[in-house]
């Protein structure tokens, strides 16, 4: 009798013995030939501390290589016989069009690889779409480093944003899914501080090879270089946990269980058991939502309201490139001289802003969680406004001091770069972390990887519009380049405040409640989620509510 007793208590919690024959959605017969991925047999054996840790190192790796990619062409792009191979030395309108255009044709790439990898990230898994992700950009950099035309480069620019745009789209989510629910914005905040630190490598890297080393070799070795990130991902993710989530989707549960077991730094049994029922219960509601596909995401309403979660994901990173980050990194040296300083000393001061850059976004990591996604954004722009309205002025009086009060003129263009790197650190202390962790919270699991998909195609096209642009609009207004991103990051708050509802410290399927409101202004739905805990019980059915949203 004891024995039976212990089978009905083990029944009861075991999520898998409830009928989900429906809802599972196997690997495509094809899945088997893309080598690689998770596998339990060879799965690191770790748990606890060494598991995260080892999980953030792989993941900040792949962020690190975006860092590095992103910014690979900050200096190239003045390299004498770079411009000579790309027939763009000339300083003409048509040179900077040619110069720009390669900057911008990655984000193209990016956009590409997004798609891609949103649209089979379901189907094989998070580590798969991560190996697929290097090959593609192991191949552009090969291209890159051998380029010796305008067309080679900007084809293999594209090659290396499709991987980029994997690795970048994947790495984030892969991530959200094995955090504990009360730690993702870290997470994602600690591979976006291996992402800036990346981009401050290949800075500096670039820098010393113009001061001590051949042309050539200054600008190819760059591009070489990121092959050593890309081979060292595609061997490590073969030892890596596949996500829970991933896992039960595909009928694994045994499987999902001992990963949230290893995942978790706290695990007890009934906390694994009910986030294993809760990631089930998800699957299910979401299977019956008609928002799988792309177009069907964008257009069709349904009562996940995928469609207003599509619309804050892309928003809120064409809102981070509006707020100004591109035009202060990509053109650095440019934004400098604007201090009225001369000679080496502008992108001298651009590397030390990577430096203050990467420095800041620790500060997000502790503040993420504490603070939460909504109140940093509107903290970051208040601050990253101030900034750029205070440094605009004050760049006007650098740039018309005449060079006969030297004094005055340096300490005005000191006051400007002390405002822009206040500016640099209120951004990577609250947006750079939050607007990569909000889309992959925000998404139903069943669309996790397309919804995330879509928010990079959002940062591709404005990445692209911004890069393209901003050399012609710091020509035509000068130093108003300031006052311009000052007031797009005032006009965010509005946005931001209206419909950005908090997310941090609930679980994700939790998340489901939360947008069953009809309403998208945040705070009707923070009272609507309010109301349905309290009448049904803290441990809210998320069918539930849904039959009575």
């Amino acid at each position: 009798m004891g024995d039976d007793k212990v089978e009905s208590e083990n029944w009861e919690v075991r999520p898998e013995r409830v009928d989900m024959e429906h809802y599972i959605q196997a690997e495509p017969a094809w899945a088997k030939y893309i080598p690689g991925g998770y596998s339990k047999s060879r799965c690191l054996k770790s748990s606890g501390k060494p598991m995260v840790a080892s999980i953030l190192v792989l993941a900040g790796t792949c962020l690190l290589f975006f860092g590095y990619d992103a910014a690979v062409m900050s200096l190239v792009n003045i390299n004498p016989d770079y411009l000579q191979h790309m027939d763009s030395a000339g300083g003409t309108n048509r040179d900077a069009a040619r110069i720009g255009g390669i900057v911008s044709f990655w984000f193209l790439g990016f956009l590409v690889g997004a798609i891609m990898a949103g649209s089979y990230a379901d189907k094989i898994g998070r580590l798969k779409s991560i190996q697929l992700g290097c090959v593609w950009g192991i191949v552009g950099a090969c291209l890159l480093t051998s380029a010796q035309n305008f067309s080679w480069m900007v084809c293999a620019r594209i090659l290396s944003g499709i991987g980029c745009g994997h690795l970048n789209t994947i790495a984030p989510i892969w991530t959200s899914e094995l955090a504990d629910y009360n730690l993702r914005g870290a997470y994602v905040s600690v591979q976006f501080t291996m992402c800036v630190a990346g981009a401050t490598m290949t800075y500096w890297m670039e820098y010393a090879c113009l001061k001590t080393t051949s042309l050539p070799f200054a600008w190819r070795f760059p591009q070489a270089f990121q092959m050593f990130f890309l081979l060292l991902i595609v061997v490590a993710a073969n030892f890596f946990p596949e996500t829970p989530r991933y896992l039960a989707k595909t009928g694994r549960f045994e499987e999902a269980r001992e990963i949230l077991h290893r995942c978790r730094l706290r695990p007890s049994e009934q906390a694994i058991e009910q986030e294993l029922a809760e990631i089930q219960e998800a699957i299910r509601i979401e299977a019956t939502s008609s928002a799988h596909g792309f177009l069907s995401m964008i257009w069709q309403k349904d009562a996940l309201h995928t469609r207003r979660r599509v619309a804050l994901a892309m928003g809120i990173q064409a809102m981070e490139k509006l707020c100004g980050p591109d035009a202060i990194a990509a053109y650095g040296p440019i934004i400098f001289g604007l201090s009225g300083f001369t000679g080496n000393l502008p992108a001298m001061l651009a590397g030390f802003n990577f430096i203050s850059y990467t420095c800041s976004v620790p500060i997000g990591m502790y503040f993420v969680e504490r603070a939460g996604r909504r109140k940093l954004m509107l903290i970051g722009l208040l601050v990253m406004g101030c900034s750029l309205l205070i440094a605009g002025p004050l760049a006007r009086e650098a740039i018309n001091t005449p060079e006969t009060e030297l004094s005055k003129k340096r300490a005005y263009g000191a006051a400007v770069v002390a405002f822009v790197f206040l500016y640099t650190c209120g951004f990577g202390s609250t947006w750079i972390t939050c607007c990569w962790v909000y889309p992959t919270e925000v998404f139903p699991l069943a669309t996790r990887a397309k919804g995330v998909s879509l928010s990079m195609v959002s940062f591709a096209v404005w990445g692209a519009v911004i890069n393209e642009v901003i050399p012609y609009v710091i020509n035509a207004v000068g130093w108003w380049v300031f006052v311009m991103f000052a007031v797009m990051n005032f006009i965010q708050i509005i946005p931001v405040w209206l419909f950005y509802v908090e997310t941090a410290n609930r679980h994700l399927e939790d998340l489901d409640i939360l947008f069953a409101s009809d309403s998208p202004l945040a705070y009707k739905m923070e009272r609507e989620f309010a109301e349905k805990k309290r009448a049904l019980g803290f441990h809210t059915d998320v069918q539930e509510v849904l039959q009575t949203a």
